[in-house]
């Protein structure tokens, strides 16, 4: 009878961890390689686990990791297609996992959260927003039930930031969440989560993607530059190691105007046998090379069409080409170019929407212009100045559009260049007051910058008038982006 009893505990035992969450060593070395790209690797230690401890309910959030990098950064729509049902598989596994765990909850939001984030990517939006909801409903009650299990702050920071990602044709299904706090407050959980990684070896795996996330939201979200140089400062050289912190690094340095450093990261970024192919940076390797009106930027530009699965940024990378053959005066290929825009890609990011228009036109800004346009997104501000310098009258430019570029280019040297404040709103307002009837962004962003202005001297009231006069104007290039940068900026005032 007592041998009954026991070998009867001893299956209750096995059952209870079968069905438990265990960040054990196979699973955090899959978490690890999983962050780190080297999926194969990953799945590699997922069937390991399934093998010793075959119900761990961490095996499908690293299951779900691996499927929600891979369509991120690969934007493969059949692959999407594909793997669409495996959220729903899942979630049912999760389900007769032990509820008593603090990760019951939250892994089930952070799968919704990822595959919302997957499916804005593919532009369903409805199904996104619903996610979003259920993910924040999942992590407040996990919130109330584990105070202290502080993973929270990860999924959490991300909804608050992100809340607004969502098109306002779908905003009253997120609206009936009622989340508040807006961006500071979610960059603000993000941060504390990550300073934890530093000091508590239990969440210190998670430090490359918090510094990812943040670097992310920092650069869509906010205007502050100082933040950026903090998240670089935290990456360091990490980015050596790391896929996903080289592409973290490489867009905060463009951000910052530092362009060498960009082509220095993007140079030395890890390159391991079984890593999946982060094509989009060859990509960036080719923007950094064109702001230096480099040769090289062809093929990097070529490199990146050929591999890259995805949609998006193709008729980009068609148009860089387009222009490189511009500035070379062979209007041929040019042409050529313009029409593989159009032939090629998708028009959803604006990136590419603006590609398109700019090839169905067929129309290029004056040589002067586009090279100072090119100098000044590579930081080099002396050198746009002496382009724009070149320029004897803006005001025999023979259409409108090239003069209210020439203004809109000048303030946006003489801000980098900390020109008197009024010298630079005056710049802008040039732009601003000049009728343009074509799609081109140089007024709504120039009223987005008056306002930014504003707001940095505390005048409040100037610059919501002027956020609101950038949300006024529709129709027009970069639109979601400006007007995305526009609402938080309203927001910020706000708070």
């Amino acid at each position: 009878m007592k041998k009954k009893i026991i070998l009867l505990l001893s299956i209750f035992s096995c059952l209870f961890v079968s069905a438990s969450f265990d960040m054990n060593e196979n699973m955090q070395n899959a978490y690890l390689s999983i962050i780190d790209l080297k999926f194969n690797e990953g799945i590699r230690f997922i069937e390991a686990e399934k093998k010793q401890n075959p119900n761990n309910g961490l095996i499908y959030l690293n299951e779900n990791y691996k499927d929600f990098l891979e369509l991120i950064i690969g934007e493969d729509k059949q692959l999407f297609d594909k793997i669409s049902s495996n959220k729903s598989k899942r979630l049912s596994a999760i389900e007769k996992c032990d509820k008593t765990s603090p990760y019951y909850l939250y892994t089930k939001a952070e799968i919704n959260l990822q595959w919302a984030f997957a499916r804005l990517k593919f532009q369903e939006y409805f199904l996104a927003a619903y996610e979003i909801q259920k993910a924040y409903f999942l992590l407040e009650e996990n919130q109330k039930k584990f105070p202290d299990f502080h993973l929270n702050k990860k999924g959490m920071g991300l909804l608050h930031c992100l809340i607004g990602s969502i098109p306002e044709n779908y905003q009253w299904i997120v609206n009936t969440i009622g989340i508040n706090g807006g961006i500071d407050k979610g960059l603000n959980e993000l941060n504390e989560l990550l300073l934890l990684t530093d000091q508590d070896k239990n969440y210190q795996i998670y430090n490359t993607e918090l510094l990812f996330l943040i670097s992310f939201l920092e650069m869509n979200l906010t205007i502050e530059k100082s933040n950026f140089q903090k998240t670089l400062d935290a990456i360091g050289k990490k980015y050596q190691q790391h896929l996903l912190l080289n592409f973290a690094a490489a867009r905060l340095t463009s951000k910052l105007g530092k362009n060498e450093l960009t082509i220095e990261i993007l140079k030395n970024r890890p390159k391991n046998k079984g890593q999946f192919d982060f094509a989009y940076l060859e990509y960036l390797q080719g923007m950094s090379a064109l702001y230096l009106l480099k040769p090289t930027a062809k093929q990097h530009f070529l490199s990146f069409i050929q591999h890259f699965k995805g949609q998006n940024y193709i008729k980009s990378a068609y148009q860089k080409l387009a222009w490189i053959a511009f500035l070379n005066n062979d209007f041929e290929k040019r042409d050529v170019y313009f029409e593989m825009v159009k032939q090629r890609g998708t028009s959803y990011l604006d990136e590419d929407k603006q590609a398109q228009k700019q090839a169905e036109t067929g129309e290029i800004s004056h040589h002067f212009l586009l090279r100072s346009r090119l100098f000044y997104d590579g930081g080099y501000y002396k050198k746009t100045l002496l382009e724009l310098e070149k320029i004897e009258s803006p005001h025999l430019f023979s259409n409108t559009e090239n003069t209210i570029e020439y203004w809109y280019r000048q303030a946006r040297v003489f801000q980098k260049m900390e020109k008197p404040i009024m010298e630079v709103i005056s710049s802008f307002q040039k732009a601003l007051d000049l009728e343009l009837t074509s799609n081109s962004y140089y007024t709504p962003m120039s009223a987005l910058q008056i306002a930014i202005e504003y707001e940095k001297m505390g005048e409040k009231q100037k610059a919501k008038s002027y956020y609101n006069k950038c949300l006024s104007m529709k129709d027009f290039d970069y639109q979601r982006g400006i007007h995305q940068k526009a609402k938080a900026g309203l927001n910020r005032i706000a708070n």
